[in-house]
């Protein structure tokens, strides 16, 4: 995508199983984050950005209420 390295394309979701987990692994890595692990109503969300000033959410669902 052209969009990417231009730092144009200003979003996605990256979906993990854990992630308070994945955001210490990816933080010791040099990864910058601009939002910590947070509760939120759908699961555990993380925001962090690429070299080029794209940013994605690090999302852990909450399981689905039977």
């Amino acid at each position: 995508m052209a969009l990417v390295p231009k730092g144009a394309f200003h979003g996605g979701v990256v979906e993990t199983d854990d992630c308070r987990a994945t955001y210490e692994e990816l933080s010791a890595k040099g990864v910058t984050f601009l939002q910590e692990p947070v509760d939120r109503p759908y699961g555990v969300e993380a925001v962090f950005r690429d070299d080029s000033g794209n940013w994605f959410s690090l999302t852990e669902r909450r399981p689905a209420a039977d």
